[in-house]
């Protein structure tokens, strides 16, 4: 299964990156990063994994307590939407493949 990165993948994981770094610590960002190559690797052998939300047409999957991973399976390719902080305002997901 190919891992494909949205733009909006890419901007929201390293805004919830760079926000733990500035008000928690290194350490708490370091465990996200990880968290996020755990939930990649299982999403790679189990695309199932997450639930299907209605709402918003996609799956979701929760990497730690406080963030989800918003994604879809398109043939042999895991697409990567968004992840969501619920420790900062809430995300807008109305254009959520933007």
């Amino acid at each position: 299964m190919r891992i494909v990165w949205t733009k909006k993948a890419n901007h929201t994981f390293y805004n919830i990156k760079n926000y733990l770094e500035q008000y928690w610590t290194l350490l708490i960002s370091k465990k996200f990063i990880n968290d996020v190559l755990h939930i990649i690797v299982l999403l790679e052998k189990n695309p199932q994994l997450g639930k299907y939300n209605v709402e918003l047409s996609c799956r979701e999957i929760v990497v730690s307590k406080q963030v989800k991973l918003y994604y879809e399976i398109k043939e042999n390719n895991l697409i990567l939407i968004a992840f969501s902080n619920n420790r900062q305002k809430p995300m807008s997901f109305i254009n959520l493949q933007s």
